[in-house]
């Protein structure tokens, strides 16, 4: 939730927890292309035109997943470099849902 209380400081925590949040997404999304080609390509009933389908799900899940990751190892390993304040990395990822 925005901050408005603290102005335009409030904005910033606002907007890095929703880029994590969308990332997070991003990345489940990617998973599920890939297992989506992994279904398909397994339940194809050998039609060459499906195989070649889920094939590309695959490859390009797999294409996407390694993006994704190698350009958030790099931006991790910039912060360190650069020491920005950050002890651990940084992964992106949704908050504890609270049960009360």
């Amino acid at each position: 939730m925005l901050n408005t209380s603290n102005g335009a400081r409030g904005l910033v925590p606002f907007l890095i927890g929703f880029i994590n949040k969308f990332i997070a997404f991003i990345l489940i999304l990617t998973v599920l292309v890939f297992l989506w080609g992994i279904f398909k390509l397994v339940f194809s009933n050998r039609d060459s035109k499906e195989r070649a389908q889920a094939k590309g799900y695959i490859v390009w899940g797999v294409v996407a997943l390694f993006v994704m990751v190698s350009i958030w190892g790099l931006v991790n390993l910039l912060i360190s470099f650069f020491g920005f304040g950050v002890t651990g990395a940084m992964v992106p990822g949704f908050p504890s849902p609270r049960l009360f």
